[in-house]
This record gives C-alpha cells, structure tokens and sequence, in this order.
C-alpha cells in the first residue's frame, strides 16, 4: 500500500536486518520463522477488540491495523549455512577429509562411538561428490568475505538461496543431527571459533584479531548479495543466530538498518524437550552445559574475544523479545503486572517492532520501556572497569523514586579513572591505604601512628603482589595506545589471596545504589514499588529489596547465583515478582520512538486536509470589525448589514462595493 510519504520513510521500509541471540534453546529460529512468514499465517496475535477498553487497548489497535497493512516478510540467514559455505570448498580440496576427522575424533573421543566417524565421513564424501558441480560453483567465487564484483555477488546469492544449496545444507545437518546431537553442535561450535580465530575451520594452533570478522564478514557479502538482487527495493534479512558481540558490533557499525533482538525464555529445557521430541534428558542437560560456556564471558575476559560471549550480546540487544508466553496465558485475563500493557505474545512483540521500525513514534514507550532507559542510561556513569549495570526504583504508578549505578561510595575514586601504574610511582591520590601498603593491623586501627611495627603485612604485600604485576613490564605504554590503565581491586585481590569473594568489590552494586540514594536526603517508603536493573539482583541486593517491600523487579539478565529460587522465593505471599523486560532500550530506543514529522504534519501532508473556519463564522467577524470602525455612522451601517446579510454571498457582495469605490 503505497502513501505520498513513502519516499520519506523508504530507507526503512526497503532494507532492514534483524539479528538475533540468546542462549540456547530461548528461540531465537522461532522468532526467525515467524518474521518470515505472512502476517495472516501468524497465530498467538489478539485482535484489539477483545481487549479491555484502556489507553493500551488503542495502542495495540493502532500498531496491528498498521502491521496488517505493512508487514515485511525476512529472509532468514542461517549461522549454520554460512559455516557449510565456508566449510564445503575446503572439504572438497581435502578430499579424504583427515583434518575434519582427526578433529572430530580427537574432540569426541568421549562422546561418540568411533565406529560412527567412518561412517560419517563415508555419509559426507557421497554428499560433496553428489554436489560436486555446486562445491565447484563455490569454488569459483574465490575468497568469500572480499566477494564484490556484481557477477560474483549475483552468481553468491544464487547459491546461497538456491534449492541445491539449501538442499545440500539440511542433507549435512540431518547426517550430523543423526549421529549425535553433541558432537553436531559442538563440532559447530569449534569450527566457528576456528574461523575467527584463525581463518581455517579446524587450524587451532594460531590466532590472529584480523580474522575475527571472517563469518561476519562473509554474511556481509551475501547481505550485499541479496540487496543488489533486489534492485534496492524491498531487502529485509533477519539473522539466525549471533553469539559473539564482536560480530554484532560489526553489524551494527555497518549498517544504520541494523537491530539486534534478544530472545530470553525461562523454560528453556522443557522447550529443548519438546523441540528434539523423545531423547534423553542427559542430552538436554548437556546442551544446556554447553549453553553456560556460550553465555559466560569466562573466555572473552581473558582477551580470547573469539569464542561466544552471549551474555555480552543480550547487554548490547536494541529490543528484548520475552518467549515464554503461553497461548493458555494469551487466552485469559492476566492480573500479573507485567500484562497490564503488554504485548504479550512473541508474535505481538515482532507485530510491535515491525510497526516501529517502519513508522517511527507510531505509539509512544510503555512505561516499562521508560524506566529502564532511564537504568540503562544511568549505567554509562559507572566507574566499574569489568561491567556497566544502571537501577531505578519507583513507586507503583511507575514514577521515578532515585537512580543508581555500580559505582565506588561518593568520594571516592572511580577505578576507571584510576592509573595502577601511580602505585609503583608511589603517587598516592584515588588508592586505599590497603593498596598502599600503608594499612594498619586490624588492632591498631584507633592508632594514628604509622610506625612499621603497627603496619598490616598483608597490606604490604599485596601493595608488592599489585607492582609486580601491574607496571611498565607487563603494560608497556607502546601498546596502550594512550589509554589509560586502571585496574580491577577485586580481581586482583582474589588472585592474590587465592579466592573468590564477590565481597571485595570497591563498588557499590546499582540496586543496592538506587535504594540507599532515597534514604540518602530524607527517605521515602517503597513498598509496592518497581526495581528496574539493566542485570538483575544479586542476593544482597535481593534481599534489600525484598525487605523494603518491591513489588516487582524488571530485569534483562538473570543473575548467576542463587538470588531468584533462594532470596526471592521465601513465601508466595510476600515474595516480590522476577519480570523479564521485553521492550526497545538503548539506541534503539530513541531510533523506535523518535517520529520523522509530528502525526499533525504527517496527516496534513498524506491526505492534503486544511481545517477552513465556516462561512458564518468569518462574515460574522467582518461585521464586527466593519460596525466597530462605523460605529458612529448609523447610515452605513445600516447599509452594510443589508450587503452582508446573507452569508453565503456576503463576500462578493462586499468586494463588489469596494471594486466600486475604487473605480
């Protein structure tokens, strides 16, 4: 349906790419179908009318007759495919295939039968030579990250979208998913780190930072690919799925059209259960053991940025699609908060942000969406080194009460701008006594005398441990480019002592931040109140916020420890409600929400509408402005309200009187 304001809002309408994340098993390629699918197919979306009437029920009404009209279906890239692009040119030139199996063997030697790796490897030759002419097409492509020339990337989106290929690729997945669920996704797993690590599939002696956007890269060309096919009109690619943020970041640098959705769903075994029907839960409870190493940024805080950070990924989303509604809870009446003006359904919330992406300002942010930019704003203050997190806390009517991030106790110096380099210079300002080496034993605390007797030795040693380990040696300037170097106290404290105490952060945490700012000047009562955490509590912060009466905590990132089953789940009548956000944030945020024109000037200009003030109404004030000038002249005025007497010609009666006087 084309309008006079198409050109106008074109850039959105004609290409968009979606990314998707999450952890395993969250349903990231269910949400990748349905935005590939037509908007009449789609279940699990309610009509506006059966909604309670409210200023949410005209909301929806607006964003769904808008949806209907202008849904955009996605073409879906597949992660998977990608890699068997890459993979099939190598598998080819080595035919016998020994790196892929001295891989697979040595990987698997726990998990698979080796009577399987032959015939895997006999299952996989049959495949490549019954596709020989295709692997060759590949082939002849050469390079495939630096595919520009327009008959290579004509020739790139054949293949790629192609039966053959597309065939071949569900051919590989299913010989895989039949000998091993494991071995498949973990042999996925290695072989894309391999890429960005390396280059090469299954080459892990080396590693070099240039080829960390090899697989990115190469989505790239086939995104290139596809727009140039379609003539730069209508090109909407969704995908599936994203797990280093390195490669989201190349994306979102790339191309302004870009959004990355995050898919958080709390039932992800049972779903896992489902989706692979009848296989024992061991297998599950592998997946999800495989899944913990993706999510955790174990690996990515050591500098090994190639291996999958998904935690990382979910913090940097533009638009949080919450998966774990059930049609059951579609089809009643929720009294639960987090429903009051909610799109409920994954389906609802892709029917959302499709409308946003297209018609910018189209609704204006829920209230959920409010506060936790507001967080999420607020995070950018935090002087923590390791990781950013923002608080608010409101009353029940969603205003806000304070806000807070993690960050050192007012007066003290934030780490960020400290320099760990100014101890072993001796340069004292922004660093403890402790670090130091100048702090006293726990006896001598009231004693302002600093002799060497009274000094703690373990201040002094970790003040030794810290400029043995942090100094010119280990952090040249050469390579710091001019950054500064600060340092992370609880890290290098729990390396010292050989422990792992959260306890020893500097930093305040952001909820625990939030809730003290309101005591702070005077103090205002929470109970029934909202927390909004761009994380989510940890056990200390949970408790605080369980004991002054939060209602509702609105969280993006579940927490690791026990604070959600344990702290929060003491008595069903007191315990305050874990709601996952769902929602734009960051951004995105304002790329959703800020109109292009106001709806006035777009209405004025679609449909050519000028309110004219009536007839009556203008002769009526000429009248008034002519007596008022005539007011002494009884004559004239009399004679005037004769010529403008009748209001439909009054005018032309008045302008022929004055073309008169004129002449």
């Amino acid at each position: 349906m084309s309008t006079k304001l198409d050109q106008l809002y074109s850039l959105r309408k004609n290409f968009t790419i979606i990314g998707l994340t999450g952890r395993t098993g969250s349903g990231c390629s269910e949400l990748a179908e349905i935005l590939s699918t037509d908007f009449d197919k789609i279940s699990n979306i309610r009509k506006a009318e059966d909604l309670d009437e409210s200023v949410f029920q005209k909301k929806y009404q607006i964003v769904q007759k808008y949806t209907q009209k202008n849904w955009k279906n996605y073409k879906v890239i597949e992660y998977k495919k990608v890699l068997l692009l890459l993979l099939l040119p190598l598998l080819k030139k080595n035919s016998k295939n020994k790196h892929l199996f001295d891989y697979y063997r040595f990987y698997f030697k726990e998990e698979t039968d080796h009577s399987k790796i032959s015939e895997i490897k006999g299952l996989l030759e049959k495949l490549i030579i019954d596709n020989n002419e295709l692997v060759d097409e590949i082939i002849e492509l050469g390079d495939l990250t630096t595919v520009r020339l327009k008959k290579k990337l004509e020739k790139l989106n054949n293949i790629f979208w192609g039966i053959k290929f597309n065939k071949l690729s569900d051919e590989v997945n299913l010989l895989l998913k039949n000998n091993g669920i494991i071995e498949r996704i973990m042999l996925l797993h290695h072989t894309a780190n391999n890429f960005r690590k390396s280059g090469r599939p299954f080459q892990t002696y080396k590693s070099d930072p240039k080829y960390i956007y090899t697989i990115a890269k190469v989505i790239n060309r086939i995104i290139k690919s596809t727009k140039q096919e379609s003539k730069n009109e209508q090109c909407h690619i969704v995908i599936d799925s994203l797990k280093n943020s390195l490669e989201i970041n190349f994306f979102k640098e790339r191309f302004s059209a870009f959004y990355l959705i995050a898919v958080k769903n709390d039932a992800r075994k049972s779903d896992l259960i489902k989706s692979y029907g009848k296989i024992d839960t061991k297998i599950v409870d592998r997946l999800l053991e495989i899944d913990d190493l993706e999510y955790k940024c174990t690996d990515y805080q050591k500098g090994i940025f190639y291996t999958p950070d998904v935690q990382n990924c979910i913090q940097i989303a533009d638009y949080h699609v919450n998966n774990n509604i059930l049609q059951s809870g579609i089809d009643k009446k929720e009294e639960s908060v987090k429903n009051n003006f909610s799109f409920f359904s994954k389906e609802e919330q892709l029917m959302k942000l499709q409308a946003l992406i297209q018609q910018p300002g189209i609704i204006t942010p829920d209230p959920t969406e409010r506060i936790m930019q507001i967080a999420y704003t607020a995070k950018l203050n935090s002087g923590c080194i390791s990781r950013q997190v923002g608080a608010v806390v409101t009353d029940n009517e969603y205003s806000t009460k304070a806000i807070g991030w993690n960050d050192v106790p007012k007066g003290a110096i934030p780490c960020s701008v400290r320099n760990v380099k100014d101890i072993a210079t001796d340069k004292s300002f922004g660093f403890t006594k402790f670090e130091l080496g100048e702090g006293l034993k726990e006896t001598e605390q009231i004693n302002t005398d600093q002799a060497d007797n009274l000094l703690d030795n373990e201040s002094k040693k970790f003040n030794q441990f810290v400029k043995k380990n942090f100094n010119e040696t280990t952090l040249p300037e050469s390579e710091l480019g001019g950054r500064n170097c600060p340092y992370c106290f609880k890290t290098a404290y729990n390396a010292f002592s050989g422990e792992k105490n959260q306890v020893h952060t500097r930093s305040l945490h952001a909820e625990e931040n939030a809730m003290m700012q309101i005591s702070k000047s005077g103090g205002q009562g929470l109970r029934d109140g909202f927390l909004f955490t761009t994380a989510s509590p940890c056990e200390l912060c949970a408790k605080k916020a369980y004991q002054l009466g939060v209602r509702t905590i609105y969280y993006i990132d579940p927490y690791p420890g026990i604070s959600r089953n344990h702290i929060l789940k003491s008595n069903e009548k007191t315990d305050p409600e874990m709601v996952l956000f769902s929602g734009a944030v960051g951004k995105a945020y304002h790329k959703l929400y800020e109109p292009f024109l106001s709806q006035k000037d777009e209405l004025a200009l679609l449909t050519n509408f000028k309110l004219e003030t009536p007839k009556n109404i203008e002769v009526k004030s000429l009248k008034a402005l002519l007596k008022d000038k005539f007011k002494d002249k009884k004559d004239l005025n009399d004679r005037l309200e004769k010529i403008l007497e009748n209001d439909l010609d009054a005018f032309d009666n008045f302008i022929k009187v004055l073309e008169k006087g004129l002449n």
